[in-house]
């Protein structure tokens, strides 16, 4: 198995220096988030293979946050906790988790799952994780910070390729400033900073270079932002 990133969800500072030691030691390179912003973060930087995700975080459940880090970034996510009731197990794994293993079995049966599910989700298509996302011809490359559209390169940086990049994979919906400042910075808006505002604005004046009109990032007064597909090309 080649070299693969896990990315650790535990507010323990203990725990989550264990599994990162213990996970190393086996090969794997290990990024730690310890509370939401964090794990938003990471999950949109570093596109682990896998997330390892408790379930008791300080401002979140880990169930609370699942679906928003699956949105994020699709990969296999493993709750790892010390709850052993029947009830929050099975409401894990309804929600879509890919796996429930309690920290008393252990890192090795921990591990022994990790490996599984990495093996599995490398059998299927993995166009989701890929960093090309394209719509109606324009590309963008969010590994090299590049917008290809048509004979044109735009370089774009890191921040404006990360908020157009989480635009584009949810195109047509509402994605409010809470999600993209998660994504940028690792907490939510705090409800007057400009700085979102401010990246999107430069993204609309690189777009227009060519040709790719405003309207195709639409602003929701008070809401947030919403990339418009039909709008989304070359006029």
């Amino acid at each position: 198995m080649n070299t693969k990133t896990l990315l650790i969800v535990e507010d323990d500072l203990f725990t989550s220096r264990l599994i990162k030691t213990f996970f190393e030691r086996k090969g794997f390179i290990v990024h730690q988030a310890y509370d939401t912003g964090g794990a938003y973060m990471y999950a949109t930087e570093k596109r682990p293979d896998l997330i390892i995700l408790d379930i008791q975080l300080p401002s979140d459940s880990g169930v609370s946050i699942f679906n928003t880090l699956k949105n994020i970034h699709p990969c296999p996510i493993v709750f790892y906790t010390s709850i052993s009731t029947e009830n929050m197990e099975i409401k894990a794994i309804e929600i879509g988790g890919d796996d429930y293993v309690n920290k008393q079995r252990g890192m090795k049966v921990l591990h022994s799952r990790v490996v599984r599910l990495i093996e599995k989700s490398a059998t299927k298509d993995t166009e989701a994780l890929t960093p090309l996302i394209e719509i109606n011809n324009i590309r963008l490359n969010s590994e090299l910070n590049q917008c290809q559209i048509g004979d044109m390169l735009i370089e774009l940086q890191k921040k404006e390729s990360t908020l157009l990049s989480f635009l584009m994979l949810h195109k047509n919906t509402l994605v409010n400033r809470d999600e993209l400042s998660f994504i940028l910075n690792g907490y939510s808006h705090d409800g007057w900073s400009r700085s979102i505002d401010l990246i999107v604005c430069r993204i609309r004046k690189k777009l227009r270079q060519a040709n790719i009109p405003e309207s195709a990032i639409k602003t929701l007064r008070g809401k947030g932002y919403s990339l418009v597909e039909s709008n989304f090309k070359a006029a």
